[in-house]
């Protein structure tokens, strides 16, 4: 029997892998056959990809980053963003996890049973695989972890696709993080920005995106509205190429601390619940995750189900669930804003001190740090948001918070 059976071959199970087999535990990854193959992109930080320990992977670099609020305002981040070369992140990865003996079973888990020794993963179309521990990273649908529906989540959904260069308003060296602008463009059921990464080969990546709705906002109402931005500004999208289509759950319940089965990455909850950023804090979260299992199942009497309940309380202390909350009451209010609100929101938020945004979009602030910047924001906003962000704290939503944050949950 392995040590950990991980399911899924995303960043964040062959992060998880290659961590727990760096620690000398016998590792399984359950997934499809051969290589993996990724087409999501994933932007990032360049300090929180080294923070993480994983420079060498990144691709394309810009060395600023500019926020656009409509009606010509706007700010340039001093801050580097990259693109992750995803190829280079998939060879790295998988190279750790050859060295550390990694076995590959190829497969989706449709079940698994629970004994007091480990458990065995039935797979879809015949077979099984056992390990004393189950790593559930299989994404934004979980194969086995289970998380409730209350509090609702909310969707991020975006769609992009490769336009030739230049593209009027995206500046060459420039990351365009958020452009608001909507001048011109179709309807729309909740705001939407444009994400436009300019490529070194001259070509430029450009996404419709909803920072977050709920419902999900469809793939075809942003291929419009990009459509239409593109045309205002001159520029075709092309018959063929690149496409990407993108949706990501955000907020919602944590994974319980009873649940036989650990969760890491999207499946477990991890995704910022007001940004939509994940990849930095898997990567960073990764060898947090194989210390405190190791640790559990090399304990005097450790227990599956103890390295389990470990691996929770690593990813999950009482301070990170009282800022999850925090985040989630952030998304709650962004969920109420039309797209003026929302141009002011952000004009406001990126009035804030370096530290304090970068601490916000990271998740790199205590509790109290996060209050305080969260305090400070609000006392920017204009007084009609005021009384909209006051109004969300007396509702539902603040009492649930205030609940959260006082038991830490």
């Amino acid at each position: 029997m392995l040590d950990v059976l991980v399911l899924g071959k995303g960043p964040a199970g062959l992060a998880a892998a290659a961590a727990l087999a760096e620690r000398g535990l016998r590792v399984g990854v359950v997934g499809p056959p051969g290589p993996p193959r990724w087409t999501a992109q994933y932007g990032v930080w360049a300090d929180e990809l080294e923070a993480a320990g994983m420079p060498q992977v990144a691709g394309a670099r810009w060395d600023t980053a500019a926020v656009g609020f409509g009606e010509g305002r706007s700010r340039v981040l001093e801050r580097a963003y990259v693109r992750v070369d995803r190829d280079a992140l998939a060879r790295h990865l998988g190279e750790r996890c050859e060295r550390g003996g990694v076995r590959w079973i190829d497969g989706e888990a449709a079940s698994a049973e629970h004994g007091a020794a480990g458990s065995s993963v039935v797979l879809r179309g015949g077979g099984t695989a056992e390990g004393r521990l189950v790593v559930d990273a299989s994404g934004h649908r979980p194969a086995l972890l289970r998380r409730g529906d209350n509090p609702p989540r909310g969707f991020q959904t975006a769609f992009g696709a490769v336009v030739p260069g230049p593209v009027p308003g995206v500046e060459p060296g420039s990351a365009t993080l958020m452009d608001w602008d909507d001048a011109g463009l179709p309807p729309s059921p909740v705001p939407t920005f444009l994400y436009a990464l300019p490529l070194p080969d001259g070509s430029v990546f450009v996404e419709e995106t909803v920072l977050v709705g709920r419902p999900a906002v469809q793939f075809e109402t942003l291929e419009a509205r990009l459509r239409a931005r593109l045309a205002a500004r001159g520029v075709g999208l092309p018959p063929d190429g690149e496409r990407e289509r993108c949706w990501i759950p955000m907020g919602g319940p944590l994974p319980s601390p009873r649940e036989r089965v650990a969760g890491f990455g999207a499946a477990a909850g991890m995704v910022h619940p007001a940004t939509g950023y994940l990849l930095a804090r898997t990567l960073a979260d990764a060898p947090v995750l194989a210390a405190a299992v190791a640790r559990a199942l090399s304990a005097p009497g450790g227990t599956p189900a103890g390295a389990a309940r470990a691996a929770w309380e690593a990813l999950w202390p009482a301070d990170r669930r009282r800022r999850h909350a925090l985040f989630r009451f952030g998304m709650e209010v962004l969920l109420r804003l039309d797209g003026r609100d929302t141009r002011d929101f952000f004009a406001a938020f990126f009035q804030l001190p370096d530290a304090d945004w970068r601490g916000y979009l990271g998740d790199g602030l205590a509790t109290a740090e996060l209050a305080g910047v969260m305090a400070r924001f609000f006392a920017r906003l204009p007084p009609r948001m005021q009384r909209g962000l006051a109004s969300a704290a007396m509702g539902t939503d603040g009492l649930r918070l205030a609940r959260e944050l006082a038991a830490g949950r």
